[in-house]
């Protein structure tokens, strides 16, 4: 059972949460100053301790760049006078007399039809003005620590309303934008399916319903995709200029729920994109999809939303319209405040309730004492699972037969009843995941973008991905195979939505995880060792700061790497021996594991080596070289050594080794898990040959079971030539030979992955030492291995 496997504690309450009422600009009681006095006064004796106060760009700005703000300060004045906090909802929609922006239009040229007409976020005119607004509110109520919420679309939220956004300044934006993402027409119309000549014959799509099959249109995910970055954009650009001009300010931004068919039409579920810039978030959640029959959705939708945002969540209660026409009575609106905030909601709005009659009205006293009480923390001291959520999946099935919430979160309700220790991710925060995670569980995502299959993927070596439907079969621009190198276990959809089955499936292990989270670093190298060692040793910070256990860096990073052989000479040992000092201080400061390049030597012998340093600063491992590529300076080494990472063990190779397979073989066969491999291999110059060193350490992997971590050194972008440069693509390899991270050719970066090291088959081929002319050869090799 699910439930068996958890340990409560109950603490006590932290922050005191918010409990606030909106009262928009437009409404009777906002511009009736005593009303709103009125209103005020009720809602602060309801518990309310906070007023959303609509602030209309019209009304303070009634000449050009002349600001009077005489409207919004009075109402300010009365609220502060109360003692209650203010959130400004800054509605640019409802534009001054003088200004006559460019608005949404609809597909065929016709005007949007809402509220008089919506300014397009595409506009740059439109922008400017908006922006210059928004900027001298700011500055006006500089340091009250007030909080700004950005209302420029329909329903004031973050969100299009419709396809409604064919207008002038939006079809020249997308062309743009498309030549940005696809530099060429030819590499478009590769992806598009389609025969363009350029840019600028292409018109923005209108995406259709679909009936049975996922959209797979490329043209409508590009606008999609095109829709969402202005969102995006728009938000950050608001925080952006209030933030310039109030430094005691908060962003707060409005996010709708759209978990079904229109929310491509919407285009607001990269809730990860757009919370970036806020301290909170109110979400509007569905209540018209939910219905009163599924009211403890609410619950549901809260652990949605502040999973996918990592935000505080304020939950917004509707209007009227809720018990006069969708049948939901005011227990149930008491109750949902309960949900909300049982699920983690930081607090309850109240809106669309402004210039109603509030005197008969109790049950808003109720959400008061509902969300002001003293709130229990019920930690969960379970595994952390990761509730996978594919927008892609809600933006290609724009069907309104298909009961898409169901799909995707009928198993979360289960594990939020149990109190599991879960938390739901979409897209944008697959790429942001990387702490140890228990299982990533997918219901339901049959529709995944290419960069979310990827992440998947390599998330899969370090964690189980439990599926009830094969995930990836789409992406939005094709139905491909559905494989794509992950590891998943597929079950049936009942075993997800049962409370027994599903406790059974995520709480019985076999064997217990063992994760070991590793990073590759490449940098660009010189023969400065001071100027390396500076470098090595802010990596292995960094990497330490990023949770790595073990930090791997290319051959010979110390010194910077060359064939010739007047290198021997120009090193100063004292210099070296002391940078080793350094970077073995480093490793003890930051408790965690270094594979670093760097010479060694034995008399006058001297090796191309790897220097394994553990937590406590102590080298347990010098491998050096066997196979050299010319290096002049250099002497072969002739010890095959492992060495042991938190009890596991490991090996080490170094460049040209690569194209000896025993040398990983040998190791793996003695017990050997995980492979770092550090090199500075050719550079792009000899580009033929990038693939092949690829295929390399992906058979070194796959042939002998275990995870590949590669360091290789960077190339410069103008000069390809130079001296201890190379080609990039640091990598991190599974056991079955899938790449689950990679660098690109030039950059300094960093890969981290968590792999979980059950993956890896140590001994993987035990009849290599029994069976066979070569046994007793393979035998003699295994014995050559020597244990540090």
């Amino acid at each position: 059972m699910l439930a068996a496997t958890l340990v409560l504690s109950m603490l006590a309450a932290g922050t005191p949460a918010q409990f606030s009422f909106t009262i928009w600009d437009w409404e009777p009681t906002y511009r009736d100053i005593e009303q709103f006095k009125k209103q005020v006064d009720t809602v602060a004796a309801y518990g309310v301790n906070t007023v959303e106060l609509g602030v209309c760009w019209k009304d303070c700005e009634p000449a050009n760049g002349k600001f009077d703000f005489t409207i919004p300060d009075a109402r300010v004045a009365y609220v502060q006078s109360k003692g209650l906090a203010l959130r400004l909802r800054v509605n640019v929609t409802d534009w001054p007399d003088w200004f006559q922006p460019e608005l949404f239009q609809n597909p065929y040229g016709t005007s949007f039809d809402y509220s008089g007409g919506l300014p397009s976020v595409f506009s740059a005119t439109n922008r400017a003005q908006q922006l210059r607004f928004v900027a001298a509110l700011a500055q006006h109520y500089a340091g009250e620590n007030f909080t700004y919420t950005p209302a420029f679309s329909v329903h004031m939220e973050v969100k299009f309303g419709a396809w409604n956004t064919y207008e002038p300044s939006a079809r020249a934006g997308f062309q743009n934008w498309l030549a940005g993402r696809y530099d060429t027409i030819e590499s478009l119309n590769d992806t598009w399916r389609t025969t363009y000549g350029a840019f600028g014959e292409i018109d923005a799509p209108v995406p259709p319903n679909t009936a049975g099959e996922q959209s797979t249109d490329p043209a409508c995910a590009d606008w999609i995709r095109f829709r969402e970055a202005a969102l995006t954009d728009w938000v950050a650009a608001f925080a952006a200029a209030v933030r310039k001009h109030d430094s005691s300010a908060k962003i707060s931004v409005p996010l709708g729920e759209s978990h079904r068919h229109q929310a491509a039409e919407f285009a607001n579920l990269a809730y990860w994109n757009y919370s970036r810039p806020a301290d909170e978030i109110v979400h509007s959640y569905d209540f018209f999809m939910h219905g009163p029959s599924h009211i403890d959705d609410a619950g549901v939708a809260t652990a949605i939303m502040t999973g996918i945002t990592e935000r505080s969540v304020v939950f917004e209660i509707d209007g009227p319209i809720l018990i006069d026409s969708f049948g939901y009575t005011a227990e149930q609106l008491v109750r949902v405040a309960e949900l909300a905030m049982s699920r983690g909601a930081a607090g309850v709005q109240i809106t669309n309730w402004g210039s109603a009659d509030l005197s008969s009205q109790m049950w808003m006293k109720e959400v008061g004492e509902t969300v002001n009480a003293p709130r229990p923390q019920i930690i969960a001291i379970t595994p952390p699972i990761r509730y996978y959520v594919s927008k892609w999946q809600n933006y290609c099935t724009r069907n309104p037969a298909i009961d898409l919430f169901d799909k995707q979160f009928a198993a979360l309700r289960i594990l939020l009843d149990a109190n599991a220790n879960v938390r739901v991710i979409t897209d944008e925060n697959l790429a942001d995941e990387y702490g140890h995670i228990f299982a990533v569980l997918a219901p339901y995502a049959p529709v995944m973008d290419v960069s979310a299959r990827e992440r998947l993927r390599s998330m899969s070596f370090g964690t189980r991905v439990i599926t009830g439907t094969k995930p990836g079969v789409y992406t939005p621009e094709e139905l491909t195979a559905g494989n794509f190198g992950a590891r998943i276990e597929t079950v049936d959809d009942t075993v997800l939505r049962d409370k027994k089955t599903l406790g059974d499936l995520l709480s019985v292990f076999k064997e217990a995880p063992r994760v070991l989270r590793v990073a590759a670093v490449q940098f660009h190298t010189c023969f400065d060792v001071s100027a390396n060692t500076n470098k090595i040793i802010d990596w292995i910070g960094e990497a330490s700061k990023q949770g790595a256990r073990v930090v791997v860096f290319s051959e010979m990073a110390l010194t910077g790497y060359t064939k010739k052989a007047a290198f021997k000479d120009s090193l100063d040992w004292s210099v070296i021996d002391s940078s080793i000092d350094s970077i073995r201080n480093a490793c003890k400061e930051h408790e965690i594991y270094a594979v670093v390049g760097a010479p060694t030597r034995d008399g006058d012998a001297m090796f191309c080596a790897a220097l394994a340093i553990d937590p406590r600063g102590e080298i347990i491992d010098r491998y050096e070289k066997t196979y050299l590529a010319g290096e002049k300076w250099a002497t072969p080494g002739r010890k095959f050594t492992t060495f042991s990472i938190d009890n596991t063990t490991c090996a080490t190779i170094i460049c040209h080794d690569e194209r000896y397979p025993h040398l990983v073989n040998l190791r793996s066969l003695a017990g050997a898990q995980l492979c770092f491999y550090i090199s500075c291999e050719s550079g792009l110059s000899e580009e033929h040959k990038i693939g092949p060193y690829r295929a390399q350490v992906q058979a070194r992997a796959v042939e002998n079971g275990v995870f590949l971590v590669h360091a290789n050194a960077p190339a410069q972008r103008d000069s390809l030539h130079l001296d201890g440069t190379s080609n990039g693509h640091s990598r991190i390899i599974g056991p079955d030979g899938n790449i689950i991270r990679e660098a690109g050719p030039f950059d300094e970066a960093m890969v981290i992955a968590d792999i979980d090291l059950r993956h890896a088959r140590p001994n993987s081929h035990p009849a290599a030492l029994t069976d066979g002319p070569t046994a007793e050869w393979i035998r003699k090799g295994v014995e050559l291995v020597a244990p540090n």
